[in-house]
């Protein structure tokens, strides 16, 4: 991996030692600069576990990805800075305490001088800053823990706490995300093919793209609008610097409204 060009594209200058603070600020450059985005199912183009293939595709051709693909990346990242990470594999419960299936998010544990942190840069730009791993309330997210199982819940701007993703502390390596990537690529009822979508964390909100739909978020100030295909492919290389130069395939509800 390229780390002086990553650290280029996100604007960070490389840490003098894996402490709390430098993985504060490599975690924060990285979400507020790599985007959540699905556009390569849509268009596609295969995605690749491969930390190479990553690399290539969000370091050299400047695009960004999904949970795998940005944690992922950001692992191999932090590994080459002198961090010890762990992959985790995370997955829903349900309101009756059913599990969801494993592999079906990407969560990271790391190791710093000045203790442990979870890391996740892929949950829909979400999470600007890791979180400490101790139970209790960190900012707007919450940590809890049962035995082994552990778990987080996320604050929403009505107040309510919204539920997470859940895992237990079992290290797992980036080819074991394959099986499961491949359904999110591929099944008719997986979130992503049926979501076109990126998502890029502000300072002061957020703005995204979803299914046509431009949503800027700004000091909890919200303003969505439709836009057209030409309008959506201009705010990808605006707003997310994302380059699409070929058309994506139609959502079933775009065939649908184009139908009737």
């Amino acid at each position: 991996m390229d780390v002086d060009a990553l650290l280029d594209r996100i604007g960070a200058k490389p840490p003098a030692a894996p402490t709390g603070a430098t993985l504060s600020e490599l975690h924060r450059a990285f979400a507020l600069t790599m985007p959540s985005e699905d556009y390569d199912i849509h268009l596609g183009v295969p995605i690749s576990l491969h930390l190479d293939d990553i690399a290539d595709k969000m370091i050299r051709r400047r695009r960004g990805g999904y949970c795998y693909e940005l944690n992922g990346l950001f692992a191999g990242f932090l590994r080459e800075l002198g961090f010890d990470v762990t992959l985790f594999s995370a997955f829903t419960i349900g309101e009756d305490g059913t599990h969801g299936p494993d592999f079906d998010h990407l969560r990271l544990l790391v190791d710093t001088f000045d203790g442990l942190f979870l890391a996740d840069c892929g949950n829909g730009g979400s999470w600007i800053d890791p979180v400490p791993l101790r139970t209790g309330v960190h900012g707007h997210v919450r940590l809890q823990r049962d035995g082994d199982l552990w778990w987080t819940s996320e604050r929403r701007h009505d107040g309510r706490w919204e539920p997470g993703w859940a895992w237990y502390p079992r290290a797992r390596e980036l080819p074991e995300f394959g099986e499961r990537s491949r359904y999110h690529e591929h099944d008719p009822h997986s979130y992503f093919v049926a979501r076109r979508f990126a998502v890029l964390p502000t300072p002061d909100g957020r703005i995204s793209l979803l299914n046509g739909v431009f949503s800027e978020i700004d000091h909890d100030v919200r303003i969505d609008r439709r836009v057209d295909a030409d309008e959506e492919r201009s705010l990808l290389a605006e707003r997310f610097e994302i380059v699409i130069d070929r058309p994506w395939r139609p959502l079933a509800v775009e065939k649908s409204s184009t139908a009737s």
